[in-house]
Order: C-alpha cells, then sequence, then structure tokens
C-alpha cells in the first residue's frame, strides 16, 4: 500500500503542509525538522504521486520534441516505435510529444527545427544533432533559455545537454575492422561509405575502424570513403563504382543507412557470397542480407530501446525532477550473423 503524505506528516508530528514543502524542497522548516521528515520518508520508501500531480496539470501539458534524421532511413523508424510506446506510457501524465524528422543532413535545416519547436514552447528536447558550430550555439541558446535538452546517437563535444543517449561509436568501428580483419586475413581492397561526416557517430565509427587496422597492422588497404546519407540508392551506385573499379575488391564496410543498396549492387554482379560486408544497425533490410548470406557481421544498437529511452529520460527529468543515473546513458554493442538471428 503506498505511503501518503498524510501519514509521514503524523509520524512526525508535523502538518502535512510541513512535509509538503520538505519533499518538494521548499524553504520554511528548520533543519532538524527536515531532517526528520527525509528520514521518515526514506524507510517508507515514500513515492510521490506523480501521476495526481501531472493530471492536475493537464491544462498545460508538458511538451517534448524529439528531433529525428530524415525517415527515409529504416533505422529511424526502429526508433520511432520506441519512442510511440514511451508515448502511450506516458500519455495519462499529461505529456505532448512533437516528432520532427528532416529532409536532409543539412545545418540550418536542423536549426530551422529548433526555432520552431522553440516557438511551439517545448519544455524539453531530444536532439540527433549534426556536427555544426551554429547547432552547437543554437542547443546551448535554448538550454540558456530554460529548454532541457538531451542528444542521443550522435555525441557532439561543446554543448550544455544534461544527458547522452547513445553507443561509442569509435568502439564500434574498431569492432567492425576486427571483425572484418578475421574475414579477411590475407587482407586486399576495402571500400568505406560512411553516412556523413556532418553526424559524429559516422566520423567516429570511421575512426575507430581506421585506428583498429592500424593498431593490428592489418593488410586491409582501405581504397577510400564516400558519403551516401544513409539512402540506399547512393549506396547502390557506389557499390557498384567500387566494384567496377576494383575488381579485385575484397571488403565493404557501410557505417549507417543504405544496406539494401549494397546488397542490390552486389547481387546485380553476382557477388553477394564474394564480398565481406560489416554494416550497422538490425534493421529489416539487414536481417534479409544476414539470412542469404550477403551481409557477414550487423553491429546493432538497439534502436527501439534508445527511442524509448528518450522520452522516459525526459519525463522523469521535467516532471519527476529526477537526474538520469549517469551523464552517458551507453547502449551497448551487439553482433548478429546469419546463425544468430
Amino acid at each position: 500500500m503506498a505511503v501518503t503524505i498524510k501519514q509521514i506528516a503524523k509520524l512526525a508530528t508535523v502538518s502535512r503542509g510541513t512535509v509538503d514543502k520538505v519533499l518538494n524542497h521548499r524553504p520554511g522548516v528548520k533543519e532538524e525538522t527536515r531532517q526528520k521528515v527525509l528520514k521518515i520518508a526514506k524507510e517508507l520508501n515514500y513515492q510521490p504521486n506523480f501521476l495526481g500531480k501531472a493530471l492536475v496539470q493537464s491544462k498545460d501539458p508538458i511538451k517534448i520534441g524529439i528531433i529525428l534524421t530524415p525517415e527515409y532511413n529504416p533505422y529511424i523508424q526502429e526508433m520511432l516505435t520506441g519512442v510511440k510506446s514511451a508515448q502511450n506510457e506516458f500519455y495519462a501524465f499529461g505529456i505532448d510529444i512533437r516528432i520532427k524528422m528532416p529532409i536532409s543532413l543539412e545545418p540550418a535545416e536542423q536549426i530551422s527545427i529548433l526555432n520552431e519547436l522553440e516557438a511551439e514552447g517545448v519544455n524539453g528536447m531530444a536532439v540527433f544533432p549534426i556536427d555544426d558550430n551554429m547547432v552547437r550555439n543554437k542547443i546551448n541558446q535554448l538550454v540558456d533559455n530554460g529548454i532541457a535538452i538531451i542528444t542521443f546517437n550522435s555525441k557532439i563535444e561543446g554543448t550544455n545537454d544534461f544527458c547522452f543517449v547513445g553507443q561509442d561509436h569509435r568502439k564500434g568501428g574498431k569492432t567492425a575492422a576486427g571483425l572484418l580483419a578475421k574475414l579477411l586475413p590475407s587482407g586486399g581492397d576495402v571500400g568505406v561509405i560512411i553516412s556523413s561526416y556532418r553526424l559524429s557517430c559516422h566520423q567516429d565509427r570511421l575512426n575507430g575502424f581506421l585506428d583498429k587496422l592500424q593498431e593490428a597492422s592489418s593488410c586491409i588497404n582501405v581504397l577510400e570513403v564516400q558519403e551516401n546519407q544513409d539512402r540506399k540508392e547512393e549506396a547502390f551506385k557506389i557499390t557498384l563504382e567500387y566494384c567496377n573499379q576494383h575488381p579485385q575488391l575484397k571488403g565493404l564496410y557501410i557505417t549507417g543507412g543504405g544496406i539494401a543498396g549494397v546488397g542490390s549492387a552486389l547481387s546485380l554482379l553476382n557477388l553477394s557470397h564474394n564480398v565481406a560486408v560489416i554494416c550497422h544497425d538490425l534493421i529489416p533490410d539487414t536481417l534479409a542480407l544476414l539470412q542469404d548470406g550477403t551481409v557477414d557481421f550487423a553491429l546493432g544498437q538497439s534502436p527501439e530501446f534508445q527511442g524509448y529511452q528518450l522520452v522516459k529520460i525526459l519525463f522523469e527529468y521535467l516532471v519527476k525532477k529526477q537526474n538520469p543515473a549517469s551523464r552517458d546513458i551507453e547502449i551497448p554493442i551487439t553482433i548478429a550473423t546469419q546463425d544468430s538471428i
């Protein structure tokens, strides 16, 4: 049975108003009394009735903005599932979630969306930030204006967000290089497709990948790195170019979206089982290519769980006044193969 403020007040021999002041960190209570109330509340495992408070405030709901990347990336669709799951769970608390998906990875568009959410009066935002000084400055301006911000998936230095949710992407890149080295013990030419240099997560994956190959004195030769902006059409074109220009191509590493385009190109050239392929994200396209043997390893980062966490962390911070357990919420790396799915 839940403990009430009335019960705590009776045990502490003070008024309910005094207990309310203590539990809500308001002044006007003697320190001795404050400590007595806090000790009783702790011993009884008192939990505030946040639902009741939220329902009282429902005429002025807590507004949360979620800024993702373009919707054509299947990974984002997986994240949306988690966001919507949390949205349904916390709906009764008066949470109003505004989801924004740009059409590009351009800083100007992201800044425009940040301005749009600010104008809508959001209390907090979860942002997949583009690595750009103007974006960084805008995020810090929003924080200075009292908007709670967490960043996710792509970490950029110099922002005053109160929490980051995502993987250690440099570690992810190193993991990919280690797996590729096992697939190609004799080395060979490898092409890399990066989503965007504007997203630090992909820069980190690339840097981790290259660092690991250098540390291991690998005979793998990285031919070049091309951007596809997470578009499968661009990944298709780039893969054809790699294969046509480098007939001895041994492997491909793709840091972001577009794996379906890689699969289509390799299938067209009858190279689906002749070129080692490593990618990220266990989306439906990846699972299909793992099953038919086109993709050898896929590194996962639990997008649905990430999406859920964004709303949960902001809810706890804005409604329950609770800070996250850590400044960085690291998402573990998972490795999938044809036999593990």
